[in-house]
């Protein structure tokens, strides 16, 4: 679809943003309706964005965060870091409501995070220029999307391993096509091609620190 577009052949697609802001927030609305009960896994915690858990116990046929875990948290908050300390507050608080402040200014973030991901592939490509990079950027974030999507999705059975298992092979599907991406787009060989996508990842992972951080803090003073 990159190389459609850059190569003219536009008529019968829709723009790229139009694309990523259509799957993006079929992902997050996916996301942010999963019942925290779905959310829950057998090891006893509620996964969140960005791989985090709150500890949980069961009581009946419900799991909540029994008040020892919530109280134990609490007891964190005087040790803990300043900045940590209205996260901390907050899980333990609400962790419901936590969850979903998160997801309301992910989209924005992710957003942001998109010019970020393109320079660092025209940094590594430099052949092509920025725009061609910033097209790819968000037709391959597009396609993250709809792949996690289906990984969200899978959460309303209530089988949490069903859910862990297919999300680890979409997430191998998503490599294996972001490495064919990379190659359709910008050729080159095998070696060149996970070599530079490697670093690329590496970082843009760093670069999504601090945006994370932000997220975590909006979540938890709002």
């Amino acid at each position: 679809l990159t190389r459609e577009y850059i190569e003219g052949r536009r008529a019968h697609y829709l723009p790229p943003v139009r694309v990523y802001l259509f799957v993006s927030v079929i992902y997050f609305v996916i996301a942010a309706s999963v019942p925290d009960e779905m959310s829950i896994s057998d090891a006893g915690s509620i996964s969140g964005p960005g791989g985090m858990q709150i500890g949980i116990t069961e009581t009946g046929e419900d799991k909540a965060m029994s008040a020892e875990d919530r109280a134990a948290l609490l007891a964190e908050i005087d040790t803990a870091a300043w900045y940590l300390r209205p996260m901390i507050r907050a899980m333990a608080e609400d962790p419901s409501g936590f969850r979903q402040r998160m997801f309301t200014v992910m989209p924005r973030v992710f957003f942001v995070l998109l010019p970020v991901f393109a320079g660092l592939v025209a940094l590594f490509y430099r052949r092509r220029h920025f725009p061609t990079a910033l097209v790819f950027a968000v037709h391959l974030h597009a396609f993250a999307f709809v792949v996690f999507a289906i990984s969200e999705a899978l959460k309303f059975t209530g089988n949490a391993h069903l859910a862990e298992r297919v999300g680890a092979v979409l997430a191998v599907i998503f490599a294996i096509y972001a490495l064919k991406s990379f190659r359709a787009v910008y050729g080159g060989g095998w070696p060149k091609t996970i070599a530079k996508a490697v670093g690329i990842g590496l970082l843009y992972l760093l670069a999504s620190i601090p945006a994370f951080i932000v997220i975590i803090l909006w979540a938890s003073w709002t």
